[in-house]
This record gives C-alpha cells, structure tokens and sequence, in this order.
C-alpha cells in the first residue's frame, strides 16, 4: 500500500480493510450502518483473531525446545503478518475517531517515528 493510500479520506468516507484495483477503497458513511460497513468490522475483527491466534501459536513453538529452524521461521512469518494485520486495523479505526488538533499531531509525530 502506497503512503498516499494510508491516509484518511474526507471525513465522511471510511476507508476499508481491502483495497480495489490495488487502490485503497471507501465507503461513504453519511447513510448510516450498512451492510459493506458491517462486512468491513467482520473483516477487521477477524484480522485480530487471526492474529492472537498466530501469536499465541508462535509463543508456543518458541517455548518448544525441539522446533525446528524450518518451524520458527514459518512462526516469524505467521507473527510478522499478525502484527501488519493489527496495525492496519489500528489505522482503520484511527482514521475513524474524531481526534482533537493536540491528539492528530502527537498521531502524526508517533506514525512518522514509528514507521520505518
């Protein structure tokens, strides 16, 4: 995902867990729930599952003294989408809040930061 792709659209659009064409897609929010919106939670919600799974998986064979080599790179790699899933539905839901002009700059300061 490109970095103008992560941004937030105008405060009425929601940008959405999956992307059209390679381009971030969004949906207008101004019409109250909707079915593409209760879609869009279901798929953030089960990212996190998804993720606490990995991670307790990985937890596990990391404590295994008998794992391979093979099978703690395959757990880095489970760990390493987990923890790009969980960021990309904190910036969802992020882009979401209604933050005070104090909260956006310490956000922008922490993602410029932060990201690599």
């Amino acid at each position: 995902m490109s970095e103008t792709d992560s941004r937030p659209g105008p405060s009425h659009l929601r940008r959405l867990p999956w992307t059209e064409d390679g381009k971030a897609a969004y949906l207008s929010t101004g019409d109250g729930p909707s079915l593409i919106a209760a879609t869009a939670d279901a798929m953030e919600e089960s990212m996190l599952v998804t993720a606490e799974v990995d991670a307790s998986r990985a937890t596990a064979l990391a404590e295994d003294v008998s794992a391979s080599g093979a099978e703690l790179r395959m757990a880095v790699h489970y760990l390493c989408r987990a923890v790009a899933d969980t960021i990309e539905v904190a910036r969802l839901r992020g882009e979401r809040l209604s933050l005070d002009p104090e909260a956006k700059e310490t956000a922008e300061f922490l993602r410029q930061t932060l990201t690599p």
